[in-house]
């Protein structure tokens, strides 16, 4: 405890120092100096609770190792008595002192046994199982950033250190104040310096073997202050001329990199870098000579290389990392000219090669951690800041951006090509890192180069070529990597689907675009099939998405350019289109065993008839536009994969229901298609009558004792006459009752005659249509169609038939002898009340006859109900309004038919009905 607070108090007033000297030497003032001091103390109390807590978390992470150790040691097994007295025998260890969880060892969990007798022995309790440590969470890279900094200062001997960190800022300070006040002669001050300088570095070499950290500290300020001088010499005062400081300087680097590596010392290295690295900083002039600075630091980076050569040092690789590229992009913002440009980007292609070269060198020392923050800082980070800085160099310039992207991406694959050839392990997982970078840079080169279609285009193929070497390799990153590409293309080629433009039908770029995306999403969906023995669990089911992705930008494209170049025959040509689409993954399914494909051809048909349809109402008929040969080449492309289905011996259920949807959507475009040709030759009720005889000649065809054709009718005759058949006869029924309420009738050009004109005639084809259909389901079918009883569906037919010949009766008497057809005036008028009083109750004398004489006393009660219906009408509509004469006829008429209904109808006696004999 007493060397804790020792090291903590030694920690705060030397960072007190150094920020006071560093704060007070850049304001020159006292001021300065002491908001330099608050702040490095504040800081270095901060790192010091910062350490204690990192500390505390190794010891509860220690004690918790220990404890789990201690508890999967425990003995095997053994009889349930012997078991039960060796639990007694157990000695419990005493509780720990604080303080002595760091000597807490597994060994102390080995139980002490005593001999008791057995008869005292308790019931056994197994030990609870123990539970997972916890894993404590990462430090954060700017904890790891501070905690290297601590440990740096506090490590070795820190007041050293501190002290040569001040002495080289002293010496910066000195140097560049002698050469501002003329204190000296220019080469006195420069050999004082070099001196200086030299002589840290010879008492640092005497005192390596008694005090090696110590000499280490001195020998880095001394390289630091050589460093410092001759750049010096160079840069500010022209006292040396280039070749000489060039060749000083690399003799510097060279004897550091010795010095470090025949010692083992990475501080060395560091000290000497960073002096090396800040001395053109600290003597800034504001000459502007960047190439003398460029190659200054390339000779620094010459060291680094070669020490990496020798040393796996990787802090002093992202230190001089750091230092170049910040220092690099610092003169970038503020000194940069367009005539640099040559010269800059040479500097910076130097500096890029140099850290890969340092990359790769780490690699072949020991394997990597790219997971790590110093070699992913490498890595990954060395492409990233050197592509940005080149590219504010370069964006002027036309295609230079993807020029340069795809250059990057080639050296990179190439690169990785080189080390896979040389089989290392080492290098196993830096080859995979620097492939993905030559993938990721030579994808970026598309969309910096093309418009959007054509990255769209390329990108989904190098999507796909990846998936597929991902599959191949088995590797999940490179899969999720080839995902997201595609996805990226079809986004992309969205964002500029507003601006499509093309001069040639099918080879233009908006249309290959997508059928590139097409084919690489469907391709991909292939792969990710044969690879699902071994797929993620996050992969599931991606197959099927990439199928539909593929189908669904073939579809895309396909239907825009029918929309761009065919508009005259747009829904024909889409329709066969789609036919052509579902025949194609059909023959792919079967070719290569994939079963979606074969889905989708099954079902896409059918929607694309619901589409069609819902297209077609803004043309007023579903041929539009060349829509008759469409729909002709749709139906034939729907039947034939169904056919192909059933030829696979597929019991699927849908397939069933696709033949009766076919079927409803072919009754329904006949009648629609001849609904519209009728209104260019006629008017009044003929455009009206395809909607209900069209549905009834498709059912009387289904009533057929021997359906044809074979296929698929009488093969699937239960599906087309119950699944089919039912749609159609309420469709039938629909229209009956519809046509009746709304139409007049009004036959034109022909003569209107009762029940015999168009609209009765129709109606009583549809009639009989549904009564055919009836008599040609079998018993089973039938329950099916009705499952209540049969009674219901006699009064059903029976008030249908009811509601028809009223309405022709109240039609005949509109167009022979003008009565009206709305419900207000035909209430008024005479005739009409007159008609339907007589008519309704012949009806019912008409019901009960022939009910008497067949015994059917149900039907008997039904003509009676009408017959007092009529009787109501007569007192309480007929005496009040209507004409005294018609008054007089309607109810002579009518009391003449209940007195012979009296006589010739009498109710039949309580007994079962033959209505359903009768049926």
């Amino acid at each position: 405890m007493q060397t804790q607070g020792t090291s903590s108090k030694g920690s705060t007033w030397g960072l007190a120092i150094l920020f006071a000297v560093l704060v007070g030497g850049m304001r020159e003032s006292v001021e300065g100096m002491l908001v330099g001091a608050l702040l490095g103390g504040s800081l270095a109390q901060v790192m010091h609770l910062r350490n204690r807590a990192n500390k505390l978390d190794e010891q509860i992470r220690s004690l918790q190792t220990s404890l789990v150790s201690r508890e999967r040691k425990t003995p095997p097994p053994i009889e349930p008595t012997e078991l039960q007295a060796a639990a007694q025998r157990i000695h419990t260890p005493d509780p720990l002192a604080p303080g002595q969880a760091e000597q807490f060892a597994p060994a102390a969990a080995v139980p002490k046994v005593e001999q008791i007798p057995s008869s005292q022995a308790l019931p056994f309790k197994p030990p609870p199982a123990p539970s997972p440590p916890r894993v404590p969470p990462q430090p954060s890279a700017l904890d790891k950033l501070i905690a290297a900094l601590t440990a740096w200062i506090k490590g070795g001997n820190p007041l050293a250190r501190i002290g040569i960190v001040v002495l080289f800022f002293g010496g910066a300070f000195l140097a560049k104040y002698a050469a501002e006040n003329s204190l000296f002669p220019i080469e006195l001050r420069f050999v004082a310096i070099a001196l200086g300088a030299l002589a840290l570095l010879v008492i640092g070499w005497r005192l390596r073997e008694r005090r090696a950290v110590y000499a280490q500290l001195l020998q880095g300020g001394g390289i630091a202050g050589l460093y410092l001088t001759v750049f010096a010499a160079t840069t500010l005062s022209r006292l040396l001329p280039f070749g000489l400081a060039l060749g000083l300087l690399i003799a510097i680097a060279v004897c550091a990199a010795i010095l470090a590596v025949a010692q083992n010392a990475v501080s060395l290295a560091v000290i000497a870098t960073a002096g090396g690295f800040l001395a053109p900083v600290m003597l800034a002039s504001g000459s502007n000579n960047h190439v003398g600075l460029f190659t200054y630091y390339a000779v620094l980076n010459l060291g680094v290389f070669t020490v990496a050569w020798f040393r796996t040092w990787r802090s002093l690789n992202v230190l001089g990392f750091v230092f170049t590229f910040t220092i690099t992009g610092l003169w970038r913002a503020t000194g940069y000219a367009p005539s640099d440009l040559f010269t800059a980007d040479a500097f910076l292609l130097l500096f890029f090669l140099m850290y890969v070269a340092v990359s790769i060198l780490n690699c072949i020392r020991q394997p990597p951690d790219l997971k790590g923050y110093v070699s992913g800082s490498l890595v990954f980070g060395l492409p990233v800041v050197a592509f940005t800085l080149h590219a504010t160099l370069v964006s002027t310039i036309e295609y230079g951006l993807a020029w340069s992207a795809l250059a990057l991406g080639a050296f990179y694959l190439a690169l990785a090509w080189g080390l896979f050839l040389t089989r290392r392990a080492t290098l196993h997982l830096l080859v995979e890192a620097f492939a993905a970078l030559g993938v990721i840079f030579a994808s970026l080169a598309i969309p910096l180069a093309f418009d959007t279609r054509t990255t769209a285009a390329m990108w989904a193929v190098e999507g796909a070529g990846l998936l597929w070497l991902g599959v191949r390799q088995n590797r999940r990153l490179a899969r999720a990597f080839a995902t997201l590409l595609q996805l990226a293309a079809g986004l992309g080629y969205l964002s500029g689907v507003g601006h499509l433009h093309a001069a040639q039908a099918i080879l233009n770029g908006a249309y290959l675009g997508t059928l590139l995306l097409a084919v690489s999403g469907i391709v991909s969906g292939y792969w990710l099939f044969g690879n699902a023995q071994r797929e993620a669990n996050y992969e599931r089911g991606a197959h099927t998405a990439f199928a539909l992705w593929g189908v669904a930008w073939l579809l895309f494209g396909g239907l825009q350019e029918i929309d761009r170049f065919a508009d005259a025959v747009q829904l024909g040509a889409a329709l066969a289109y789609v036919a052509t689409i579902g025949v194609g993954l059909l023959l792919l399914s079967t070719r290569l065993q994939w079963r979606f494909p074969s889905q989708v051809a099954l079902y896409l048909p059918a929607l694309s008839m619901l589409s069609a349809l819902m297209y077609a109402l803004d043309y007023a008929h579903p041929f539009a536009q060349g829509g008759g040969a469409g729909w002709l080449i749709l139906m034939a492309g729907h039947y034939w994969i169904l056919r192909r289905f059933d030829a696979m011996d597929s019991n699927e259920a849908s397939c069933r229901w696709l033949h009766a949807i076919a079927c409803w959507v072919l009754a329904l475009v006949m009648a629609w298609e001849a609904n519209w040709q009728i209104e260019f030759v006629a008017s009044g009720v003929w455009p009206q009558l395809p909607w209900g005889l069209m549905p009834a000649v498709l059912l009387a065809w289904l009533s057929r004792q021997r359906l044809l054709p074979p296929w698929p009718l009488a093969k699937f005759a239960d599906v087309y006459r119950i699944r089919g058949g039912i749609p159609l006869a309420m469709s039938v029924v629909a229209w009956i009752v519809f046509i009746n309420l709304t139409s007049d009738g009004d036959s034109r050009w022909l003569p209107y005659l009762p029940l015999i004109n168009p609209l009765d005639v129709s109606v009583a084809l549809c009639g009989t249509a549904l009564a055919l259909w009836w008599t040609s389901l079998t018993q089973e079918q039938r329950q099916v169609v009705w499952p209540m009883d049969l009674k219901g569906l006699l009064a059903s037919a029976a008030a249908l038939t009811f509601l028809w010949l009223n309405a022709a009766l109240l039609r005949s008497l509109h167009h022979n002898w003008g009565t009206p057809l709305d419900i207000t005036s035909m209430a008024h008028c005479t005739l009409v009340q007159t008609s339907l009083s007589v008519f309704w109750g012949m009806i019912g004398f008409a019901a009960m006859t022939l009910a008497a004489r067949n015994q059917w006393r149900h039907v008997w009660i039904v003509g009676g109900v009408l017959m007092g219906i009529v009787v109501a009408k007569l007192f309480l509509v007929d005496l009040s309004s209507i004409g005294t004469l018609a008054r007089i006829t309607s109810f002579l008429s009518v009391g003449v038919l209940l007195l012979v209904t009296g006589y010739l109808a009498p109710l039949p006696p309580r007994r079962s009905a033959h209505i359903e004999g009768g049926l």
